[in-house]
């Protein structure tokens, strides 16, 4: 065929290609396929990846719960949201929550009991916290107000968790010991199903976790002692007078010194029936601890180093200008925590006349320095320093629990001191840092 006859529109060529395109098409629809199931994969890792998300930031939510209730348990006074307060109507989160049981009773010295804000059993007072880019936004609700409003946020983002606490320390042979669950949510949720919801049941949120911790105390003060007045080296009352009386019989010790007791005048009240005092001086063992290397005085009477026990999370630390401190230097941080042992790091002059500590909540102060006993101060606890001057303008101050003087004390006018078996009890037993007892964190539900 000629050139000619092929491009004669008469008679056209035949059509060619057909057969590829079909190829092409199954080709392309074969892609199309392992596409598809390409991305079945993709998507079905995509889930995966998002669930295992919501689960971490909910465990991650749990576990900062626990670390946010040790905390809150070592602190002070805190208000509805939790923040920390002056008030004295105000209690501190310890306090809010745990219940003390008789302080006396064979077994359950040093236990507690669960608040509750209603007849129910489970009816729980909850605190909760949301966790919105870092920022923490609480409730810390009361017996009087179980059930505050939470200001969460009004797109809903954040985790959040809620803490109930719970009573393996009651009747059994742990005292003391504390056990609560903090549950975890990757999302707020709404309404009565909220992670941060006081209301009984599972909230309904993305994931929850729930991490159970038990606590245990390590006491501030593990044995109280044995004297209302202990002084390592002198007690000097030669320019005073001294009204010292303890009336427990397990104790029953007024005066106890390493070195000699000096007084003209003096009232020293022993134990009913017990035909002494109360007095004891040239204790060799206390004379001893008082010059001991490697703070043997301080070691023998809190079981630790001034070191160690200044780090304790529930210790107060105060550390005083270069003049001392003053008692209203000290106020807020007094007010602020009634039950927390605070330490005085330099010389404190109490110079006004002021009530410090309670039955319910004495004092339990530590000064390094020099405490100058200066007005007429009522004293309700514990107090230890490395010196003691009860000065004359201390004539009506009272101390009722007992006092501890690494080396002197020395007085120029009426110190009144008196033992209070019930007020060391309350430090003996209450006072100290919780801590996770080893072993004891345990994730009992995961959704």
């Amino acid at each position: 065929m000629s050139p000619t006859a092929m491009t004669d529109p008469m008679h056209p060529a035949p059509r060619r290609g057909f057969a590829a395109l079909t190829v092409v098409m199954v080709l392309f629809f074969v892609m199309a396929l392992v596409a598809a199931y390409t991305n079945r994969n993709l998507i079905f890792e995509q889930r995966i990846s998002a669930n295992n998300y919501r689960a971490a930031r909910a465990l991650a939510a749990a576990d900062a719960g626990v670390d946010w209730t040790l905390a809150m348990l070592n602190g002070g006074r805190v208000d509805i949201n939790c923040q920390p307060s002056l008030a004295a109507g105000d209690s501190d989160f310890r306090n809010r929550y745990m219940s003390t049981v008789s302080l006396n009773a064979p077994v359950t010295a040093g236990g507690y009991e669960v608040t509750m804000w209603s007849a129910d059993p489970s009816m729980r007072l909850n605190p909760a916290c949301i966790n919105r880019d870092g920022a923490l936004t609480c409730v810390c609700p009361t017996a009087v107000n179980p059930t505050p409003a939470m200001a969460a946020p009004a797109d809903g983002v954040g985790s959040s968790f809620r803490v109930a606490f719970w009573l393996p320390g009651l009747g059994t042979i742990r005292p003391g010991t504390m056990e609560f669950s903090a549950r975890g949510c990757a999302s707020l949720g709404v309404g009565d199903t909220a992670c941060y919801a006081s209301t009984k049941g599972s909230p309904n949120v993305d994931a929850w976790v729930a991490a159970l911790t038990t606590v245990g105390l390590v006491r501030a003060l593990p044995l109280a002692p044995i004297a209302t007045l202990t002084a390592g080296t002198v007690v000097d009352a030669n320019a005073g007078d001294l009204r010292v009386s303890n009336t427990d019989p397990a104790t029953g010790l007024t005066v106890h010194a390493g070195d000699v007791i000096t007084t003209p005048i003096g009232q020293f009240t022993g134990p009913a029936g017990s035909g002494s005092d109360g007095r004891q001086a040239s204790d060799a063992t206390l004379a001893a601890l008082a010059v001991a290397a490697d703070n043997g005085w301080f070691r023998a009477l809190f079981g630790m180093d001034p070191a160690t026990y200044q780090r304790q999370p529930a210790v107060v630390r105060v550390t005083c200008p270069a003049g001392g401190c003053t008692l209203d230097g000290l106020a807020d941080v007094l007010a602020g925590h009634p039950r927390n042992p605070v330490w005085v790091e330099g010389n404190l002059t109490m110079g006004n006349d002021r009530a410090l500590g309670s039955n319910a909540d004495p004092l339990m102060l530590i000064v390094t320095g020099t405490l100058t006993v200066a007005a007429n101060v009522q004293i309700t606890g514990f107090v230890h320093a490395n010196a003691v001057d009860w000065s004359a303008g201390a004539a009506a101050a009272q101390l009722r629990g007992a006092l501890v003087s690494a080396t002197r004390f020395t007085t120029s006018t009426v110190a009144t001191l008196a033992y209070d078996k019930a007020v060391l009890d309350t430090i003996r037993l209450r006072y100290g840092s919780f801590v996770r007892a080893p072993s004891s964190w345990n994730l009992t539900r995961q959704n």
